[in-house]
């Protein structure tokens, strides 16, 4: 194993040294055979299963504070339903570099569009109800991975593809676990301090997926009306807008 150190906090938990791999989005995610739900205890509907991870690797993410700039990841997600999907909650592993589970005071996270395969602009940023993180009994690095579950209000997105933007909110640098195999598309990092928004494997040397789940439900003819009262974001992914229907 390898270690990306640098002046200012890690960037990676390690990584392995081979060629990168092509980047490629996968139109039809249902055609694919990956990790059934290894996430425990999700209540609702497991909309997207982006895999668990294999240990590799973690990326460094937090928002902007005194021990770093700030830095986010992005991975891609494909909606098929013809209604779209009600998305309400996103669980993923993560470490924190040498506090415990439980240290952690949020999250936060941005739904961007897609532009040929690559994140495209942020359409709508998700408002937090509730924040969680359990610890799993598995150490990746010599650090304690526990499972984040972040509640958020409710956002009805049409079919089509997007890509999730977060980053972890803590006393400390924070690490997102991934896995080398590619099964959709790579993961991106957007870092401030290090070029900005780019391929994983632009950084790393070698491509990733985020491990993460979004959970929700189906739309229902109910929800037309909680768009008419206006108690629901409606995501347009093709124009690049957020709208939230009220009375007239």
């Amino acid at each position: 194993m390898k270690r990306f150190i640098a002046i200012a906090p890690i960037l990676a938990l390690g990584a392995a040294a081979f060629a990168a791999e092509p980047f490629s989005v996968i139109a039809d995610p249902t055609s694919v055979d990956f990790d059934p739900g290894p996430f425990g205890g999700i209540s609702g509907e497991v909309f997207w299963d982006n895999g668990d991870t294999d240990g590799s690797n973690g990326y460094s993410n937090f928002a902007s504070t005194p021990f770093g700039s700030r830095r986010t990841l992005l991975d891609a997600f494909i909606i098929t339903d013809p209604g779209g999907w009600i998305l309400s909650d996103l669980h993923t592993y993560q470490v924190w570099d040498t506090f415990p589970p439980g240290s952690g005071s949020g999250f936060e996270l941005t739904i961007w569009s897609d532009a040929g395969g690559a994140p495209g602009a942020p359409l709508v940023s998700a408002r937090s109800i509730s924040y969680t993180e359990a610890a799993t009994g598995r150490t990746w690095f010599g650090r304690r991975e526990y499972e984040m579950t972040y509640e958020f209000g409710t956002l009805l997105l049409e079919p089509g593809a997007y890509w999730i933007e977060g980053n972890a909110v803590g006393p400390e640098n924070n690490f997102w676990m991934v896995r080398s195999q590619v099964t959709r598309s790579e993961c991106w990092v957007n870092y401030d301090d290090l070029g900005g928004l780019q391929p994983g494997s632009a950084l790393f040397g070698v491509p990733a997926d985020l491990s993460f789940a979004l959970t929700g439900r189906v739309p229902e003819p109910a929800t037309l009306t909680l768009l008419a009262v206006g108690c629901l974001v409606l995501v347009r992914r093709r124009s690049g807008t957020t709208t939230k229907r009220r009375k007239p």
